[in-house]
């Protein structure tokens, strides 16, 4: 039988609808064009599905997207239309890549023919992700043929593409819902080297220190009992949801990368995602230290493999050798320094982390906030739920990912720096498609990149150097609130800092530049 284009195009749909079905997918954000109408008219008939979310741009409605599975921990698809459109959604796949999660590209695209001929919208999109894909796939109806569906498996896990080639109509068939949804399996079994790899960190001798950070809120309590099992000292990082808990303040390393430093442990067990302090970066050239990562993605986050291995998370389940917690520290200086230099940038965070209500979400972006808050912050209030981006460890796409994360929360808090915000400026889009909710994009202005200021050799650098590497500025974050209709707060004193009943607002935090340099030169004395 010949079938017509539209035909043609309800029978790729329909193949690329029994395909998500499959892995369980119910959400969609979508970036409409004129290339994909036809999968936007299809996902409205869609009974399973969620009515999908749109964007304007794809890099938000990705970022968006990664964020949702994040939070839900289920496959999520954003659809693009083709040509250049497809590439604005790689910085957020790699992303998904290094966490190990089921972020689901769908790409329109022209009929295969048309590649290499430079029609409009006619790149080459296929393999445009590389790697960075476990599986992709492309669709298309072949004249003459069935189906035609070629797959290619790079891993297991972590994020998928689908290639849809569409004929040039864009009406479609109606659909019907084939399959019931189920979810994706994430967990990895288990294998005779993760064993192997488990028992030798335990039979090798030395004290052992837990750096724990980007665990998953329901991942905490078979943390939590590990954990205590273990009896070890453990720094933990925000994003690893254990600092309110009282069981393990005994175990617990305060005082940040000061602490680290000191610390003499030859085994290293790191647990979640990879931590945001130098001291971690330092262990590549460390041989002598033993390093054991407890992970759902399956990345050493270390370059060397001597004495480096990753092991799945049901890996705590097993046997393991008790501590002695006898390398616990305490910093004692560290709340004098903070009441000293009260409008000093780690200060900051401590006064925002008092004014952040129970069971609110909050995401921390992406180093130098997140080793601020871990150094200053007090003890979050029950049932608080914290976030990072900390895969590939950019700052592209922080304020949409933490939209995706909290779009459900009741009460939700992104705090970044400036270079972070001003990298996703088009993220409050999206508000307006969510259900009302307190929402606070606390951005710290320290008038650039001044994570850097830090790094030893700069300081000596010439000043165009310096320049290139902090990007200082002077500009204000108040058009950016206007521009989204979103309330704006200028905080310059911590005295000032007071919350309101808002929906929607964006503070702008300054913090004082010399008590902040005082503060840092007194720390690390």
């Amino acid at each position: 039988m010949e079938f017509t284009a539209q035909q043609s195009n309800a029978s790729v749909i329909r193949g690329l609808f029994t395909e998500l079905d499959r892995l369980g997918v119910t959400e969609y954000c979508v970036a409409a064009g004129a290339r994909n109408a036809a999968l936007l008219v299809a996902i409205s008939q869609r009974k399973t599905a969620r009515p999908p979310l749109h964007f304007f741009e794809e890099r938000s409605a990705a970022f968006f997207a990664l964020g949702r599975v994040m939070a839900t921990r289920k496959p999520v698809a954003v659809f693009t239309t083709s040509g250049t459109a497809v590439a604005e959604l790689l910085p957020a796949v790699i992303e998904a890549y290094y966490q190990g999660l089921p972020l689901i590209v769908v790409t329109a695209d022209r009929p295969s023919s048309y590649r290499g001929s430079g029609a409009p919208q006619a790149i080459e999109q296929v393999g445009i992700f590389g790697k960075y894909v476990g599986r992709e796939v492309e669709i298309e109806y072949m004249e003459g043929q069935e189906l035609c569906m070629s797959d290619v498996v790079n891993t297991e896990g972590g994020p998928v593409h689908f290639n849809v080639c569409l004929a040039e109509g864009i009406e479609v068939l109606p659909m019907e819902d084939a399959f019931s949804v189920s979810e994706v399996a994430m967990e990895e079994p288990l294998s005779n080297l993760h064993r192997k790899a488990w028992q030798e960190f335990w039979d090798a001798e030395g004290e052992t220190i837990v750096l724990a950070g980007g665990i998953h809120p329901d991942d905490v309590a078979m943390t939590r009992d590990f954990l205590l099992k273990l009896n070890a000292p453990v720094v933990m990082e925000a994003t690893s949801n254990l600092t309110e808990d009282r069981a393990l303040a005994l175990l617990r390393i305060h005082g940040g990368e000061k602490a680290l430093k000191s610390c003499q442990a030859t085994r290293v067990l790191r647990i979640g995602s990879v931590p945001s302090w130098r001291w971690w970066r330092d262990l590549e050239n460390r041989h002598e230290v033993r390093v054991l990562n407890i992970s759902r993605a399956p990345f050493r986050g270390l370059a060397r493999s001597m004495g480096v291995s990753v092991v799945p998370w049901q890996m705590m389940g097993e046997r393991f050798e008790v501590q002695d917690s006898s390398v616990h520290v305490q910093e004692k200086t560290l709340i004098h320094l903070l009441e000293t230099y009260p409008n000093a940038e780690p200060a900051w965070m401590r006064h925002l982390s008092r004014v952040i209500g129970a069971g609110a979400t909050v995401m921390i972006g992406n180093s130098l906030p997140i080793r601020e808050w871990n150094l200053a912050a007090d003890l979050p209030r029950p049932d608080t739920r914290f976030y990072a981006n900390r895969g590939a460890n950019g700052i592209d796409g922080l304020v949409s990912t933490w939209l995706g994360v909290s779009a459900e929360a009741n009460e939700s808090w992104i705090i970044v720096g400036d270079l972070s915000a001003l990298y996703d400026l088009s993220a409050p889009w999206i508000l307006p498609q969510l259900p009302d909710a307190k929402r606070r994009i606390v951005i710290i202005n320290n008038g650039g990149g001044q994570i850097f200021s830090r790094v030893s050799w700069l300081k000596s650098a010439d000043e165009q150097t310096k320049r290139a590497m902090i990007n200082p500025h002077s500009l204000d974050f108040e058009p950016w609130a206007r521009l989204w209709n979103m309330e704006y707060r200028l905080f310059t004193d911590w005295q000032t800092l007071r919350d309101d009943e808002v929906p929607n607002a964006i503070w702008e935090v300054r913090p004082d530049v010399a008590e902040t340099e005082s503060f840092w030169q007194t720390w690390q004395q």
